[in-house]
């Protein structure tokens, strides 16, 4: 039997609860008009994202703890590219109709389980009505590293590519969930979690902040798109090589079952959150040494060049493609 529906106060009152005790740093927490955060080393990253029914996530294959742990992962994940660590964050919730506690509950749960992941508190927000499906918006605020943000634009001829964990699995996942076939689903769990729950490198972002990275960007468009704003923000080109990137066992098992090429996942499946970073060569040895102490993945991918702008991939046969317009655009 379905539960009683609830209207706005009583929303704001559950998701309050759901917050808990406000963390050190929130001063005003959730139910004023304004929060009021203390930010202890002045400057402020702040960023925004939204996602919506029918374009980010069906409910059909999405669980409603799954739709707020990926609203949340999206925002944290890009305070995570610049070398940052999140620090709180507000949520703006559309409901199509009014939603039981049920409802709430499971929504504002993923995403606060996401945000406590990374120690990153909710302290606000909003609630309306909106005149198609579900629609979350997330504000994420943090703080820089000491030593300022990495940006995409930093990086240096001669610089090395690195690429934390795998990409192409949250792709995979989407393409399973699609098919909509269980028997897939249940054989490869670990490519649906990548797409339903992904993890920011919130981590490693410090340490390739700490390593001197020079620039660095979250793997969120897809790995071709993403290497492709690097050397446009940087006026340099790229040479990547496919033997180089990092391909999961389950990625490559599951392309095999479906006669899929899993590049075409890795380079423009998206949403993998995975950090892509260049470095100096020293520094970059460095880096790595950094990350795979802490027991997080690392792959060198190739090299940043003088060659205008341009994103080039050597395949495994000798052929130089250029890798431009592989990723996802909203209008496109």
């Amino acid at each position: 039997m379905p539960g009683r529906l609830l209207n706005e106060a009583e929303i704001i009152a559950l998701i309050r609860e759901l917050a808990g005790e406000p963390p050190p740093g929130v001063e005003v927490p959730i139910g004023d008009d304004a929060a009021s955060y203390h930010f202890t080393g002045g400057d402020v990253l702040a960023t925004v994202d939204s996602i919506y029914e029918g374009v980010h996530f069906n409910l059909d294959t999405f669980h409603l703890s799954d739709v707020g742990w990926k609203a949340a992962a999206a925002g944290v994940s890009d305070i995570a590219a610049m070398g940052g660590q999140p620090s709180c964050a507000l949520l703006s919730l559309a409901f199509a109709q009014a939603p039981t506690a049920e409802d709430v509950r499971a929504l504002v749960s993923g995403l606060i389980e996401m945000l406590a992941s990374c120690s990153c508190a909710l302290v606000g927000g909003d609630v309306c009505r909106s005149g198609g499906g579900l629609a979350l918006t997330v504000t994420v605020l943090g703080t820089p590293p000491p030593g300022g943000p990495v940006l995409r634009g930093g990086a240096g001829e001669g610089d090395i590519i690195g690429l934390t964990g795998c990409v192409g699995d949250s792709g995979a996942g989407l393409f399973i969930l699609e098919l909509g076939r269980d028997e897939l689903r249940s054989r490869y769990p670990r490519l649906v979690e990548a797409h339903l729950r992904p993890r920011p490198r919130v981590e490693a972002a410090g340490l390739l902040a700490a390593a001197g990275a020079s620039a660095m960007e979250d793997v969120s468009d897809g790995l071709a798109a993403d290497l492709s704003h690097i050397c446009e923000m940087s006026a340099l080109g790229c040479e990547v090589e496919e033997c180089l990137l990092p391909l999961g066992d389950d990625l490559r098992a599951f392309a095999g079952e479906v006669g899929e090429d899993p590049l075409r996942w890795a380079l423009s499946g998206g949403e993998d959150y995975e950090l892509l970073f260049t470095a100096p060569p020293d520094r970059f040895e460095t880096a790595c040494g950094s990350l795979l102490s802490s027991g997080i993945a690392v792959a060198r991918l190739g090299s940043m060049n003088a060659g205008g702008a341009r994103c080039v991939l050597l395949r495994d046969n000798g052929e130089r493609v250029e890798l431009r317009g592989a990723g996802y655009d909203h209008f496109t």
